[in-house]
């Protein structure tokens, strides 16, 4: 192939132009598929190596094979045991020729080695010392008459000094004296300083700007140092003469799952080629091209449709979206939701700085490069920004529960191309139903295991009650201020979709300068939040509700998880008074809750285990919700353990309450307890001790009933998180 013949000859003329020392390749004169490569290792004889291309390279990797003797666990007559070389996984187009001659030197100079299997290290200097020592030193009489080794005595020092020794004539001690006129280098149109700088290595380039600030100036505006690293990883060809995009990866299922590494590729390389895997050696099965400017744009647009229907028939998800653009809801939120694993994983790790660095630097590009194609589409087809409003208009109305909108990570997306934007209403109701749909994974051991929540203290302020709640579900809002915190940086205000679209191609798909910077300190200020009000400042909330409409509305999501089919109430409000004050020791009752001996005595022998919150699933749980239906018992909680002799005459009874005591409990009205004193038989002691109870409970809820309402449910407005000062009892 042409394109491949391409490449290989670019990987020689780098090697060339750009020779690393102790490193000499010579190649055959009549086979440029075949050289011989010698490496002088530090403090170590010349080793000589031969590579032979293949009609598929980079496709594949090259033979290499060694001819010189030399004591190394992975090295074994003439074959080299490497990842890179010898396995399909550790192999990628992306590298280069220099690359690879460079990791073969390292390879034989480093003093330790890592072992794939058996995860140990050995070290090679001990090693060559207990080979030596058992079988004494090696001697090399390999000669090659093509590069001569073994018959010059350092072929490849004779080489470098044969070039030093011929500079060194033309270097010529010339006076110093200040120019009187400016170098005819800056009268220069920039095209032509341009066309001249692409001869260069860019580690030259960068040295020169330094040295002279115009220079700088020039590369910055025209972005060129960016625009020389957009280009395919495997046939190394430019976006300026070739069609580029990204590999994705689709998962299909319930959920449909798209990823990239967002590694650049071309349509030749992926369609004739068959490259499916990134630099990183990660799969995908999609290509998806992307706009790098205006003229590229122009080149891709008519396939970009196509290659986004691909993606939904692999995923089977239905379309809801014109053009197909959900796609790019989903990949953008998982981009977020990537980056928000990573930077915990950095955040934790021993050097969080560069980790974050790297994690936003990559994830930033990636979001702003989907971006910026979904602006493409939105300013060509006006059908999808109205889309985008009805979502919004859809989500502000309600209802907004998982049915309707499954992630709320696809409206903030939505946002960013709707005609409002992303505006503090939105973003209010967004907040509420994240903390909603939080809340069964706060309160059931299948989450943070704060059953203790459930109880619905009369408090106006409760302290336990926001700090618990966030404490239950740090990641969850730490991903909700990354989206904002992306959503944010991705459309500035007074800009429409037409200027935001043109500033990305006049950036090359790239982000406002230093915005990963910011985003990595972002991330650290994140993770020292710990409180709701830090988040809700950080979400750009300009109005933060006070303490007791905050609490109020936390206690609301109780009874409002159950109403929108989130979670049920396995437990009584005594049960759960008492689960809350083995936490909470001060916590204030509310008004109508009865704890009785045998609540006390179920809470002691902990015959509660660990209540269910989630909906019944169907006939999957069904032995989960028989444990659950166990304890929907009302008056004053579950049954007492029983011995043995009255098993008998309290299993019809509980058998009797089970029935009607379970639909109370489900219906999302009942959020109370039931009251009155139960009628079982009961011992004198018992009831001596249930009426003390009774009597010091409503003296209790008496003196707490002037502060605060019934059980401290207090009406919450709908369309406002902050609420208003109305309360309002749920039935006595």
């Amino acid at each position: 192939s042409n394109s491949l013949r391409r490449r290989l000859l670019q990987d020689i003329a780098e090697t060339k132009q750009d020779p690393y020392p102790n490193v000499y390749l010579k190649f055959d004169d009549n086979d440029i598929t075949k050289a011989c490569l010698v490496l002088t290792p530090d403090r170590q004889e010349p080793l000589h190596l031969t590579i032979s291309f293949p009609d598929r390279y980079p496709l594949i990797a090259p033979e290499i094979k060694i001819q010189s003797q030399i004591i190394h666990p992975n090295v074994f007559g003439d074959y080299i045991c490497a990842t890179m070389l010898n396995t399909k996984e550790g192999w990628t187009p992306a590298y280069t020729l220099k690359g690879i001659v460079i990791q073969l030197l390292s390879f034989f100079c480093s003093d330790s080695l890592e072992q794939d299997h058996g995860n140990n290290t050995i070290n090679l200097t001990h090693y060559r010392q207990q080979i030596t020592q058992a079988h004494g030193r090696l001697t090399n009489h390999f000669v090659c008459y093509s590069c001569r080794f073994g018959i010059d005595s350092s072929p490849t020092r004779a080489d470098e000094m044969e070039v030093d020794s011929a500079l060194a004539p033309t270097l010529v001690a010339l006076p110093l004296r200040h120019p009187t006129s400016l170098s005819r280098l800056f009268t220069l149109p920039d095209e032509i300083v341009l066309a001249v700088l692409t001869e260069l290595e860019t580690r030259d380039i960068l040295a020169f700007s330094e040295a002279v600030p115009s220079i700088k100036t020039m590369i910055n505006s025209y972005d060129f140092i960016r625009i020389r690293e957009l280009q395919c990883f495997c046939l190394k060809r430019s976006f300026l003469n070739s069609k580029l995009g990204i590999g994705i990866s689709t998962k299909s299922g319930n959920r449909s799952l798209f990823r990239s590494e967002f590694d650049l590729l071309s349509r030749e390389a992926f369609s004739v080629f068959g490259v499916r895997n990134s630099v990183q050696g990660v799969s995908f099965d999609n290509w998806l091209p992307m706009p790098l400017s205006r003229r590229h744009w122009n080149q891709v647009k008519t396939e970009v449709n196509a290659c986004l229907q691909n993606v939904h028939n692999t995923a089977t998800m239905p379309s809801h979206e014109p053009y197909h653009v959900d796609v790019l809801y989903h990949m953008m939120n998982t981009v977020v939701v990537q980056f928000s694993s990573d930077a915990e994983k950095g955040y934790a790790g021993p050097d969080e700085r560069s980790t974050l660095s790297h994690a936003s630097e990559k994830a930033v590009d990636a979001y702003f490069g989907l971006f910026h194609l979904l602006l493409c589409l939105a300013t060509e087809h006006e059908e999808i920004v109205v889309s985008a409003n009805k979502i919004i208009q859809r989500f502000m109305v309600g209802p907004r529960t998982k049915t309707q909108f499954p992630d709320l990570g696809h409206v903030l997306v939505a946002a960013l191309i709707c005609d409002a934007g992303l505006t503090e209403e939105l973003t209010y109701e967004v907040i509420r139903e994240a903390i909603l749909r939080n809340v069964v994974w706060m309160l059931d051991a299948k989450g943070a295991g704060m059953a203790e929540l459930a109880y619905l203290e009369p408090s106006a302020i409760s302290r336990y009650r926001t700090k618990m709640t966030y404490a239950a579900s740090p990641t969850s809002y730490r991903l909700i201020m990354f989206m904002k915190l992306f959503s944010s940086a991705a459309r500035p205000p007074n800009k429409n979709l037409i200027e935001l679209r043109d500033s990305l191609f006049d950036a090359h798909g790239a982000p406002p300068q230093g915005t990963s910077t910011r985003m990595a300190e972002d991330i650290r200020e994140i993770h020292e939040f710990n409180t709701f009000q830090q988040f809700l400042a950080k979400m750009g909330l300009k109005e933060l509700p006070s303490q007791s409409q905050f609490t109020a509305f936390l206690r609301r999501t109780i009874t409002d998880s159950i109403a929108a089919g989130y979670s049920i109430m396995p437990l009584t409000q005594s049960q759960l008074f008492l689960m809350r004050q083995a936490k909470e020791p001060d916590v204030d009752i509310a008004e109508g809750v009865l704890v009785t001996y045998n609540d006390r005595r179920w809470f002691r022998n902990r015959s509660w285990r660990k209540p269910s919150f989630f909906p019944n699933r169907g006939d999957r749980d069904s032995d989960r919700n028989q444990l659950d239906d166990k304890f929907m018992n009302s008056g004053s909680g579950a049954p007492a353990p029983q011995t043995s002799n009255d098993k008998g005459d309290a299993s019809k009874k509980d058998a009797d309450k089970k029935d009607s005591n379970k639909d109370q409990v489900n219906d999302p009205s009942h959020y109370k307890d039931t009251f009155g004193v139960q009628k079982s038989a009961k011992t004198p002691q018992k009831a001596a001790r249930d009426q003390e109870d009774y009597e010091a409970q409503k003296e209790h809820s008496k003196s707490g009933s002037n502060t605060h309402s019934g059980t401290g449910m207090e009406y919450v407005d709908r369309k406002n998180i902050k609420g208003d000062e109305k309360q309002k009892r749920e039935g006595n």
